[in-house]
């Protein structure tokens, strides 16, 4: 319609009013841009994954340079876990209502290994420290536990009764953390398979992410809704003692969990980042912020510059980096004090 228009109006426009309005007719032609869903730093602290539309993206850790683009993936990736050396990765991707996958990703060689096929998106994906279990979730609400030695048919976990929102293995290995669009975070042991703990004792909103601190010590998961907007802690020391018969409210009080509120922020995802004395939390905000939290709930820093929904949020194996992903088609960099570092996106890296 603009371009008809310059052809029957006269005067002709002059030079600086055409590029105007080719400029708006590129950015009225240009695509949306792919929001970034999903992050991780590989555990040799060299490289930042992250996860886009049909691909992932591998960029250097130190400098925000783009590295390799891997293609050939199914929708919209959102979720990756590294294993337990910077070579394999787990892929978690699909199309809303028509397929998903989770796939193996050889970093170096770009082969794809499909692990499991499903009808819907698959929308979490994690790893054992030792590499051993492999374990997916999805719009299903079913996790499956796949042994990555012994290819043998996954185990099904079930409790949740909605999709499948975040999956975490504990540091030591014996737990398995899971959360769920049901409201709530299940806690299972790894030596039996079994669900030990459903959080919190009072439910209220959707959990979207789950992580365990560095430390072990603490279990934080995200929770948002109309009626309560918080990171919760659950401690998982003493949780695992023997519940004395005579005290029935015991149980209760080892399941309790502490809201730690976060105001105008919807909690979208949450990771702990390696730190002294403690691992601080970090949080992807519907505020277009990234917050740093205390284990005490304190707010260290609140991050700004995106100018959109905080989607993903990743912290290197030493703590020194912090990246967020974004629905502005952009990552950012920061420093463990919440700093901006770096910006990434289709273009060139801007400091």
């Amino acid at each position: 319609r603009l371009r008809s228009e310059l052809r029957q109006s006269e005067p002709r426009p002059s030079g600086s009013v055409l590029v105007i309005l080719l400029l708006a007719l590129t950015l009225c032609a240009a695509e949306p841009k792919v929001p970034v869903t999903a992050l991780a730093f590989s555990p040799d602290n060299k490289t930042l994954v992250s996860g886009g539309y049909q691909e992932v993206r591998l960029w250097d850790a130190a400098d925000g340079k783009l590295v390799r683009k891997l293609g050939g993936l199914s929708g919209q990736v959102r979720a990756v876990a590294f294993g337990k050396d910077s070579r394999r990765l787990a892929v978690a991707a699909g199309v809303a209502g028509r397929s998903g996958t989770v796939a193996l990703l050889d970093l170096e060689t770009g082969a794809i290994t499909p692990i499991e096929q499903a009808k819907d998106e698959m929308l979490a994906v994690a790893f054992s420290a030792d590499g051993k279990w492999l374990a997916t979730g999805g719009t299903d609400s079913t996790v499956r536990v796949w042994n990555l030695e012994t290819k043998a048919p996954p185990l099904e976990l079930k409790g949740h009764t909605d999709w499948i929102s975040g999956l975490a293995f504990s540091p030591d290995g014996k737990l398995l953390a899971t959360s769920s669009a049901d409201k709530t975070a299940r806690i299972w042991k790894t030596d039996t398979w079994k669900e030990a703990f459903q959080l919190p004792v009072q439910i209220t909103e959707p959990v979207s992410g789950v992580a365990f601190a560095t430390e072990g010590d603490l279990l934080a998961f995200a929770v948002g809704g109309p009626e309560e907007r918080s990171v919760r802690v659950w401690r998982t020391q003493g949780a695992f003692t023997e519940i004395d018969s005579s005290r029935p409210g015991m149980r209760n009080q080892l399941m309790q969990t502490r809201p730690m509120d976060t105001g105008a922020c919807m909690p979208l995802a949450v990771t702990f980042a390696k730190a002294q004395p403690h691992s601080r939390m970090v949080v992807g905000c519907t505020d277009k912020t990234v917050r740093l939290m205390g284990p005490g709930g304190n707010t260290i820093a609140t991050a700004t510059g995106h100018t959109d929904w905080v989607y993903a949020v990743a912290a290197s194996p030493d703590g020194l980096r912090l990246a967020s992903g974004s629905g502005d088609g952009t990552i950012k960099i920061w420093g463990p004090a919440g700093k901006l570092l770096l910006t990434l996106g289709e273009g060139a890296t801007q400091p």
